[in-house]
């Protein structure tokens, strides 16, 4: 990308599926760290997972497997709320006309697609995910359950994996489908119903990553960051692999999608 400078005014030259993408991806991250969205999410969650562990974190004889597997349980939570959070990105801007609208400048789709992904990404995973295992490391060192830093960020970024299968998935039913609460339904849907489909079979799922499954004691979270052993890696390639699907049927889809 080059820019020309006249008068205080920048001129971006971007052509392709890069056109306007500048524009909106600086939009996207302005409705995070601009506003107050981040501060409440962040506050909110940072409450919502540190408080649920407190009690177990600082009891008379804390046991780190215990704590980190109810962490991984607890950011199962925060997966439905990234569904919640996504689930006007493409429906809510179609039905306003805010997309056409947009697209009608020197936008492209793609461009459109990547200002709704990126965003939204780091600002959930940010808030919902990273600060409040941040306060969560804090606790379990203040309280004497020793754990490896690497590991910690192994199990946390596995439980950013699964907030990334419910955001690309939410945000691929936004290019499918036209009702908000299709959208939403889908996601709920499955995330509570993955348990009910057998161990066997959810132990492949992204439910095995912050949930124990089966005869298991601990799941994909628990384990990496308390350092046992993993029975699978499987849940792990099946939810990244997912990931990158939705995120292509959303591209495919929305290239084709009349406004």
């Amino acid at each position: 990308m080059t820019s020309g400078t006249v008068e205080g005014l920048v001129r971006l030259d971007e052509s392709g599926w890069r056109r306007g993408l500048s524009t909106l991806m600086r939009a996207g991250f302005a409705s995070w760290w601009q506003t107050r969205t981040w501060w409440i999410q962040s506050l909110l969650w940072t409450a919502v997972i540190n408080g649920a562990l407190a009690s177990m974190i600082w009891g008379d004889a804390p046991e780190g497997p215990s704590v980190f597997s109810l962490f991984g349980v607890m950011t199962m939570f925060a997966a439905i709320a990234v569904a919640i959070v996504m689930q006007d990105a493409i429906v809510g801007e179609k039905r306003s006309g805010t997309a056409a609208w947009v697209l009608s400048k020197p936008t492209s789709r793609p461009a459109f697609m990547l200002s709704k992904l990126v965003p939204n990404a780091v600002g959930t995973i940010t808030t919902m995910l990273a600060i409040p295992a941040t306060v969560m490391y804090v606790q379990v060192s203040l309280a004497g359950i020793e754990v490896s830093p690497l590991r910690f960020v192994l199990g946390t970024a596995v439980a950013a994996l699964n907030l990334m299968f419910y955001l690309t998935l939410t945000l691929m039913l936004g290019t499918l489908v036209a009702s908000a609460g299709a959208v939403i339904a889908a996601p709920l849907a499955f995330a509570f119903g993955q348990q009910l489909l057998g161990s066997s079979i959810s132990a492949v799922l992204p439910w095995a990553l912050v949930v124990p499954v089966g005869e298991s004691d601990v799941s994909v979270v628990g384990a990496l960051i308390d350092g046992t052993p993993l029975d699978s890696v499987a849940p792990i390639v099946v939810t990244a692999a997912a990931c990158i699907v939705f995120t292509v049927v959303a591209f495919w889809r929305w290239n084709r999608t009349e406004l």
